[in-house]
Formats: C-alpha cells, sequence, structure tokens
C-alpha cells in the first residue's frame, strides 16, 4: 500500500480490546512500507534554496564586502568630467565654387567616419595642444615639438559619435577639470573647421598653378592644332566637306541606277540578236524591229493564196499564174533581205549599247574611286578638326576653373559649422558611482549564490528531508527538529501528569514524533508491525532517544510495549529512565536470568523495559545466535517490540538484530552523516535481506529545510490560539 498521511484519530491506532492483543502474524509474511517521490524538480529548487538559506548571513558578509571594497576603489578613482561640442555636416552644401556640386552624392556614413578620423588625426589635435597649453616644452628647449606618446593620450579621451537620423557629430572630450574638457572638445571642434579649411584652401591653390602651367602648354597646342587644320583645308579645297560628300554620294548613286538601265538595256538586244542568228522568221517577227518585216510576211502569204488559188484555177502554165509567181518570188527575195537587214540592225545596236556599259562603269569606278578619296581625306580633316575643337574646349574650361578657384581660395563654406558649444558639466561621467554598486551589488549577489549552491553540492550529508528519497532511493518516514534543550527530552521520558511533563506535548519534537508514530503503524502493508529496531550508521545520531520516546508513544497509544536495550556496548536506556541494569538481554543471552526477571515495568502503563544488562564480551558473542529467539519470546508477550541497536559501522551486532526484527528504522543525522554512510547501511540491510521501514531524519533545523520554520511558528501560535479559548490539551 502508498503511504499518505491523513487526519486520523489515535483512537483508530488504539488496539480493539485492551485485554485482547492483536493477533500475531505468521513468520512467512513480511511488513513493507512505501512512499511517494517529490518532483526532481521541486526538490532541485528546494535544495537550492535550502543552500541558500543556510549560506544567508556569508552571502550578506560578501556582499557587503564586495561593496565596501567596491566603494573604496572608486572613491580612490580619480574623476572625469565630459563635455560635448555639436558639429552640423551639411553634405547638400557645397564645399567649393569650383565645382558647384553639392555632396548630395556622398554616402552619409562615409563621410561621418571620415569627419570622426580626421578629427583624432595628430594635425587636428597638436596645434590644440599648443594653443590651450596643456603640454609644457622642457626647460632647457631641446624640443619644441608635442610628443606623439602625449597626442596619444590626449586622443584616446576624444569620442566621436553621430546622432541618429540626423547629420550631427558629437565630439567629445574627457578630463579631470570641468572647464578643460569643454575647452578642448570646443577647441578640437573649431581647428576641425579650421583645418578642413586650411587644407582644402591649400589643394585650391596647388591646383591653381597646376591649371595655369596646362593653360600654357594647351594654349601652344591649340593654336598648332588650327595651324594644321587650316593648311589641309588649303591644300585639299576641302570647302564645306559634309554637303561635297552629299553631292558626291548622289551622283554615285545617280550612276548606279544609270549602270543598271545600260545592263538592262544590252540583256534585251542581246537576246534580241540570238533570237534573229536562228534564222527563224517567227523569231525575227517577235523582235522590236519586226513590224516592218510583218507587211512583207503578210503580202507574202497573199501573194502565196492566190497563187494556189491560180494554180488551181489555170494550171502553172497560165501567164496569170507565172506572172503571180514571179511577184511571189520578188516578195520573197524582200522578205530575206528584210531579215539580213534586221539582223545588222540588232547586231550594231548590241554592239553600241555594250560599248554604252562599258562607258558607264568607267564612269562609276572614277566615282567610286575620288569618293573613297574624300572620304579618306574628310577622315582627316574631321581628326585635326575634333583635335582642334577638343583643345580649344580644355582650354576655356581650365580658364574658367582658374578664375573660379581664385575667388573659392577665400571662401569659408557652411558644410560645417558649430550649432552647439560644449560647457562644463559640474558631474564626473567617470567612475559611474551608483551604476557601478548596483552592478558589483549584483555580482556578488550572484556569485554568493553560486557559492552557496556549489559548497551545497560538495556537501555530502543528508540536510533537506525531501531530498532523501531522491539521493538514497529510500522512503523518508519522518523528520525530528533539532532539540538544543536537554530538558525537553527528559520531559518526553516523563509520565502524564507529572509538572515536568506539561509542555512536551506540545513541542515540535512531541508532535514529529507522533507522525512517525502513526506512519509506522498506518502506513505498513501486509502483517502489524511488530518487533521494530531503531538503528544508525554512527554513534550521536539520537537512535536511543527515538527509541525511548517512540516506545512510550506506542505504549501510550495503549499497546503493550517493550522497550530493548540491544546496545551491548555503550546501553543508555537504564540511565535514561533511572532503573537497574544489573539483569537485562546480556543476562537473557548467557542464560543467566529468564526473561521475567529481566524485564522491569517502565513509567508509564503499558510500558515494560528490558535493559542491556552486565556489559560482557560472551554476550555480544550469543546475540547473533540467540537475538531472534528472544524476540520471538518478547513479541508472544507484548504487542510492541522496540529494540535500541549499536551503530551499524564497525559492530555486527545492530545488523544481527535488524536481520531478525520486522523492521529497521533508520536515524540520520542531519547535517552531520555523509550520504555514503547511509548508503553503506542500506547495502547491509539489503545483502541480509532486512526490511527497511524508512529514514528518520533527525536534528532538522529552519536553516535545512524552511519547512520547519513554517510548522514550528504557524503550529505554536495554533496552539496559543487553542488554549486560549478552549483550554484543550488533548492530542490532535
Amino acid at each position: 500500500m502508498n503511504f499518505n498521511i491523513t487526519q486520523r484519530s489515535d483512537a483508530a491506532l488504539r488496539p480493539a480490546s485492551r485485554e485482547g492483543g492483536t493477533p500475531l502474524a505468521p513468520d512467512d509474511q513480511k511488513t513493507s512500507w512505501s512512499f511517494p517521490t517529490e518532483p526532481a524538480i521541486s526538490l532541485t529548487i528546494s535544495r537550492y534554496w535550502g543552500a541558500i538559506r543556510r549560506h544567508a548571513l556569508k552571502i550578506a558578509i560578501f556582499v557587503a564586502a564586495t561593496l565596501l571594497f567596491t566603494g573604496a576603489i572608486l572613491l580612490r578613482l580619480p574623476k572625469k568630467y565630459e563635455s560635448t561640442c555639436v558639429i552640423r555636416l551639411d553634405p547638400s552644401v557645397p564645399v567649393s565654387v569650383v565645382s558647384n556640386q553639392p555632396g548630395g552624392g556622398q554616402d552619409s556614413d562615409l563621410l561621418f567616419a571620415t569627419a570622426t578620423k580626421e578629427i583624432t588625426t595628430p594635425a587636428v589635435v597638436t596645434p590644440i595642444v599648443q594653443k590651450l597649453g596643456l603640454w609644457t616644452p622642457p626647460a632647457d628647449n631641446s624640443s619644441t615639438d608635442v610628443p606623439a606618446s602625449f597626442v596619444a593620450g590626449i586622443t584616446r579621451n576624444i569620442q566621436t559619435t553621430q546622432e541618429p537620423g540626423t547629420y550631427l557629430l558629437n565630439v567629445s572630450y574627457r578630463s579631470s577639470s570641468p572647464d578643460q574638457a569643454a575647452a578642448v572638445a570646443n577647441a578640437l571642434a573649431e581647428q576641425f573647421i579650421e583645418h578642413e579649411y586650411d587644407t582644402r584652401n591649400s589643394a585650391l591653390v596647388s591646383l591653381t598653378q597646376y591649371m595655369r602651367e596646362q593653360i600654357k602648354e594647351l594654349g601652344q597646342r591649340m593654336k598648332e592644332s588650327q595651324v594644321a587644320l587650316d593648311a589641309f583645308e588649303r591644300d585639299n579645297n576641302i570647302i564645306n566637306p559634309d554637303s561635297t560628300a552629299s553631292l558626291m554620294n548622289q551622283q554615285l548613286s545617280s550612276l548606279q541606277q544609270e549602270l543598271g538601265q545600260e545592263q538592262s538595256k544590252q540583256r534585251t538586244l542581246e537576246a534580241n540578236l540570238a533570237l534573229a542568228k536562228e534564222g527563224t522568221l517567227d523569231a525575227l517577227l517577235v523582235s522590236d524591229r519586226g513590224d516592218s518585216l510583218a507587211t512583207l510576211v503578210q503580202a507574202q502569204q497573199q501573194s502565196q493564196l492566190q497563187l494556189d488559188v491560180l494554180s488551181s484555177k489555170y494550171g502553172p502554165g497560165n501567164y496569170l499564174f507565172q506572172q503571180k509567181q514571179r511577184e511571189l518570188a520578188h516578195i520573197d527575195s524582200s522578205v530575206q533581205k528584210a531579215q539580213q537587214h534586221i539582223l545588222a540592225q540588232i547586231d550594231a545596236q548590241a554592239r553600241a549599247q555594250a560599248v554604252q556599259v562599258k562607258l558607264t562603269e568607267r564612269q562609276l569606278a572614277d566615282a567610286k574611286s575620288q569618293l573613297e578619296e574624300f572620304n579618306h581625306k574628310n577622315v582627316q580633316f574631321q581628326i585635326l578638326k575634333h583635335q582642334a575643337d577638343t583643345d580649344k574646349l580644355i582650354y576655356s574650361d581650365l580658364l574658367q576653373r582658374v578664375d573660379a578657384a581664385d575667388v573659392s581660395a577665400g571662401y569659408h563654406s557652411t558644410a560645417l559649422r558649430i550649432i552647439d558649444p560644449a560647457t562644463p558639466n559640474p558631474a564626473p561621467v567617470y567612475p559611474r558611482t551608483e551604476q557601478t554598486l548596483m552592478l558589483a551589488l549584483l555580482l556578488s549577489g550572484m556569485l554568493g549564490v553560486v557559492g552557496a549552491v556549489a559548497a551545497d553540492g560538495m556537501d555530502r550529508t543528508l540536510r533537506d528531508p525531501r531530498a532523501v528519497p531522491s539521493e538514497l532511493g529510500t522512503g523518508l518516514l519522518g523528520s525530528l527538529p533539532e532539540v538544543r534543550n536537554s530538558a525537553e527530552i527528559k520531559s518526553l521520558l516523563m509520565p502524564a501528569g507529572v509538572p515536568e511533563n506539561e509542555d512536551a506535548d506540545g513541542t515540535p519534537f512531541a508532535e514529529s514524533l507522533l507522525g512517525i508514530r502513526s506512519t509506522l503503524l498506518l502506513g505498513a502493508s501486509g502483517t502489524p508491525l511488530r518487533a521494530l529496531a531503531v538503528i544508525s550508521s554512527r554513534p550521536e545520531e539520537g537512535k536511543t532517544t527515538l527509541a525511548m520516546t517512540l516506545a512510550m508513544s506506542m505504549a501510550a497509544l495503549g499497546r503493550r510495549t517493550v522497550l530493548v536495550d540491544g546496545d551491548l556496548r555503550r546501553p543508555q536506556v537504564h540511565r535514561a529512565f533511572d532503573i537497574s541494569n544489573r539483569l537485562g538481554l546480556s543476562s537473557i543471552l548467557q542464560d543467566h536470568a529468564k526473561l521475567d526477571e529481566a524485564v522491569v515495568p517502565g513509567r508509564i502503563d503499558r510500558l515494560s523495559i528490558l535493559p542491556a544488562g552486565p556489559l560482557s564480551t560472551n554476550a555480544r558473542e550469543h546475540i547473533a545466535a540467540r537475538i531472534g529467539e528472544v524476540i520471538e519470546e518478547l513479541k508472544s508477550r507484548f504487542e510492541i517490540v522496540v529494540i535500541d541497536t549499536p551503530p551499524m559501522l564497525g559492530f555486527a551486532d545492530g545488523l544481527n538484530v535488524a536481520s531478525v526484527a520486522d523492521a529497521s528504522l533508520l536515524v540520520v543525522r542531519a547535517g552531520r552523516t555523509s550520504r555514503d554512510c547511509v548508503q553503506m547501511v542500506i547495502d547491509q540491510l539489503r545483502q541480509v535481506r532486512a526490511q527497511l521501514a524508512g529514514i528518520v531524519l533527525n536534528g532538522v533545523t529552519p536553516e535545512m529545510s524552511h519547512h520547519y520554520y513554517y510548522y514550528h511558528d504557524g503550529y505554536h501560535s495554533y496552539r496559543a490560539h487553542r488554549n486560549g479559548n478552549n483550554g484543550d490539551d488533548g492530542d490532535e
């Protein structure tokens, strides 16, 4: 079953009958406890917070010492004062009348970077040092030059920044004197503007001198180029070359068209000549000269028809036939002569056209040659003319620039101007006392917290009750607060009604003990708890006190309880209850006494005590063999057997007792017992298969667990309220 603390009255823990004891469980049945575990994150936070609470005083001392040390250093540091002069850099204003062009095309970031670099150059800083007397030359006047190291020291105190989204440049200077800081800042701005003017004016003077020298050379060259141009025009008779070139191109185009027409005519005549030379009448008829031949051919055809008619009518012998035949022969002779004449005309015309084509081609070739020659001369002319025009243009531009440079030599541009001079600032900017102290507070606090957490991490002891399950893998049965007053423990051992026990019931220790008792009785699964061994890893961890008070608490609940002092080396129970130790556990183990003779009644009802008895080495040797028998006999007579044991580490007695008990209750001293020792005890119990009911963390202080702080204050205020209203002192 899972362990769960609920609000239950003590009546639920009492036996059903005072006479009838709790039935004994079979030996093979075991009693077991199970406990819930806290979340890992919650445990980690709680552990860190506990470490901070435990080391809070040390952290506070460390923080205070750090603040005092920081304050002492700040008081010893020399104060620095800063003054700022504001300069406006306007790239839209012309810096010179030479070009009369604004600087709007410049990159503003590049412009400000250039100005920042120029302000910190020795050319600007050195005159300020000399002007303000920041450096005193040696008495022997061995050197009047300001050392570069001194200039570098001044430069380190200069700072320039740009106002975002503006053309404003802040020039700041830090000094141990407010007046000196303001004077140097203003001097830097003025010297920067003056240096900009001087360098620009010097550049203009050098440029003017250079341009005057260039003008002389260019004037001579301009005369030479113009003379060469005039001589070329005169020698080559070039007048208005553009119009001449246009006319020559038109003439060439006209000759090309004429040649094309002549060549077309030549091809036509050659075609007619070829047809005429074929000798066919039809070929001559289709030529352009076939009109005159067509009349003769038509007359020849009519005569042939008439001849055919006369031949059919009169016959070849008729004189009409013969006359028509002679007429036809004459016409045929005329046709042949006409053919020959036409052929001769076509041939003569074709030869004449061929001559005309050759003449036209010769004219075209001559025109092309003349045009090429003219173009060559025109190119040379244009080169000479361009050279002459260029020399004139450059000469004229240089004259204008020289005049403008003379004017710009005394021109002060408004592109750089001071809009807010520096004034002395009485508040120092270094050291920043408030910010430094705040930073020291934060850093020292963080270092203190880290140191506390680191120290807690190196602490191998158990402190926080909530961390026990996660660190040991074993459930925490309960925790007991630290008791600095021994009278409180003595009062717990007194029976009810005794004056010494009046305030014992309301202490945090007593309330925690009741919680452990309830957990033992209600949290067990399986058979009820009968024999409980109270063990510890080392001496002085509070196991004897817990065994005694737990036995009295069980008896007060109405259960027949026996407290056995199983520590045969340093017995303490008989001293605490002021009883005789003549007979006890050692006597029973050695058969020197019976159980009834050794057991004595306690201070309250239903509580019996079995002291340790006389110290004997022989008894310690018999404990391993006979302790189980003694415990079984006690279980047959009592409902609860509580056994105090010697420390587990170094002695085997406690392990022998734990192996035969129903369960063991491991007591750990908070802040003293290491986790390694506790783990060794747990491993020993596991090796002998002893049942561990849980761990009780003893001596817990509010610094170890803040839950005890709230519990202690809250409980006592609640109890005071109850006593004031009801006067009820009973258990809750």
